[in-house]
């Protein structure tokens, strides 16, 4: 007949795991994954600057930012979306490593065109067919080049 103290010792070593398991699944993550967008043109803002135009978008996220010194006030109306890619850059030498995403976009005239970048902490993700090897993606809306960053969780 076994002992009480091995049935206990068998009955923790089959609750441990499972008690873990739980704990891990309700534990909060320190970080969450995101899927973001290029900004889409309607919620790109437009300000004039001594040299064409700066522009800020908060949607989606924040901090994307472009400008075209040869820009004129209508041309942001007439962009369309073009194409997104996600590059590592470097400040200088002996500066650490930044990651961003650039989209681009152009309009019908020859100096309507508009890149607006944001960067991250993290390389972010492409996800989607229309991203290639290069992390370069091309498509007909902001929705087309879907990608994924890393946020902290508050």
């Amino acid at each position: 007949m076994p002992s009480l103290m091995s049935l206990r010792t068998a009955a923790m070593a089959l609750l441990c795991p499972v008690a873990l398991a739980s704990l891990v699944a309700c534990a909060p993550h320190a970080t969450t994954q995101t899927a973001t967008f290029c900004p889409a043109i309607a919620s790109i803002q437009q300000t004039k600057e001594e040299q064409g135009y700066s522009y800020t978008s908060i949607s989606p996220g924040s901090g994307w930012k472009g400008e075209n010194p040869y820009a004129q006030e209508h041309y942001l109306k007439g962009m369309k979306f073009e194409s997104a890619a996600i590059r590592t850059g470097q400040a200088g030498p002996g500066e650490r490593e930044y990651y961003f995403v650039a989209c681009d976009y152009e309009g019908p005239e020859q100096f309507a065109f508009l890149r607006m970048s944001q960067r991250f902490p993290q390389r972010p993700t492409a996800v989607g067919p229309n991203w290639n090897a290069d992390d370069f993606c091309r498509a007909t809306s902001e929705d087309g080049c879907p990608f994924t960053n890393f946020a902290p969780v508050p």
